[in-house]
């Protein structure tokens, strides 16, 4: 379900946000309320007995859908809820859709399964470099990988929707290499 009005249930999606992302991949609290208010920002929900127990926060921008945060309750996980957010996101837009996650690891055996998790879903890992700005003035980019759907991209191609998501998401000018 898309809220209407995301900042009415600001607090208990923030609480879910906290939870399930790092430190480092979070904004702060403040910064995290202002993003609610951009009309380019969307929020999807599901409820259990109505309380929100996932949401998915993805830009709604000029040149593609960008996928920010998927997350869910840690009682809820594997039930399908995160697929069926993603799903309705995308059937909406005939925009191509694009995702960060972090590169697979063996030493943290959760990115082969948020990879793989994306992958049965029909989106590509693309072998490019790429870098999630900071979302916080102490914190440093991260290395990432981009994740497209439908078909994998070049950085050529990735170009134009890097140059908006960094304009619009992050609030800073993307400069070739």
């Amino acid at each position: 379900m898309l809220l209407k009005n995301p900042q009415t249930r600001f607090e208990e999606i923030y609480q879910i946000y906290k939870e399930s992302f790092p430190n480092i991949e979070r904004r702060t609290k403040d910064d995290q309320k202002r993003v609610f208010g951009n009309p380019c920002y969307k929020i999807r929900v599901i409820e259990e007995e109505e309380k929100i127990v996932a949401f998915l926060g993805y830009w709604d921008l000029n040149s593609c859908i960008f996928m920010e945060h998927l997350a869910t309750t840690e009682i809820c996980r594997g039930k399908g809820y995160g697929k069926k957010l993603v799903q309705e996101a995308m059937e909406e837009t005939e925009k191509p859709v694009f995702l960060e996650i972090e590169p697979i690891t063996e030493e943290n055996p959760i990115t082969r399964s948020r990879a793989v998790f994306y992958e049965r879903m029909g989106f590509h890992s693309n072998s490019f470099y790429y870098e999630q700005l900071p979302l916080k003035p102490l914190d440093k980019p991260i290395q990432l990988w981009v994740m497209s759907h439908g078909k994998p991209v070049t950085e050529e191609e990735f170009l134009p929707y890097k140059k908006e998501i960094y304009e619009i998401v992050y609030g800073v000018e993307a400069f070739e290499k």
